[in-house]
């Protein structure tokens, strides 16, 4: 197996690929805000801990 040289298309296109996952770029648009995505995406995580801390806190006797 070869692979292309560096400067070449072929070696664009397979960076390209490797970058989209080998989605159509055109699909990959921005629809909203980053910071609003991640704390979407943390926010289950942070609520779940924050639940285990208050157990751990009541089973130990420090929180009512």
């Amino acid at each position: 197996m070869s692979f292309p040289h560096p400067d070449s298309a072929e070696f664009a296109d397979l960076m390209d690929f490797l970058a989209t996952g080998g989605r159509v770029r055109e699909a990959l648009e921005v629809y909203r805000d980053p910071d609003a995505l991640s704390a979407e995406l943390l926010a289950p995580r942070a609520r779940a801990m924050t639940a285990s801390l208050v157990t751990i806190a009541r089973a130990s006797g420090r929180l009512g």
